[in-house]
C-alpha cells in the first residue's frame, strides 16, 4: 500500500467520523426538545364534566366515587405546549 491509500483510508475514516458525530449531535437536540406528556382522566358527573390527574386502575366505563354519579368516559395524554 502507498501513500495515496493511506491518505485515502484516513480520509474515509474521517467522514464517517464527523457523519456519526452529526448524527449524535442531532438525536441529543431532539431529545432535548421532548416534553413530557401527563395522563387525564374525564369522569362525568351529575353535575358535569371533571378533569383529574390520571390513576392506576383508571380505565373508561369504571364508576367513581369522586361524585354523585361518577362516571369515567375518557382517558387522554396531554403535552405541555413549548414556551
Amino acid at each position: 500500500m502507498g501513500a495515496a491509500d493511506y491518505l485515502l483510508l484516513m480520509l474515509l475514516a474521517l467522514l464517517i467520523l464527523a457523519f456519526l458525530t452529526h448524527v449524535l449531535r442531532r438525536r441529543a437536540a431532539i431529545g432535548a426538545r421532548e416534553r413530557v406528556a401527563e395522563l387525564y382522566t374525564v369522569v362525568r358527573c351529575d353535575d358535569g364534566i371533571r378533569k383529574r390527574k390520571y390513576q392506576e386502575g383508571d380505565f373508561v366505563g369504571k364508576q367513581t366515587q369522586e361524585c354523585a354519579g361518577g362516571l369515567i368516559v375518557g382517558i387522554f395524554k396531554e403535552v405541555p405546549r413549548q414556551p
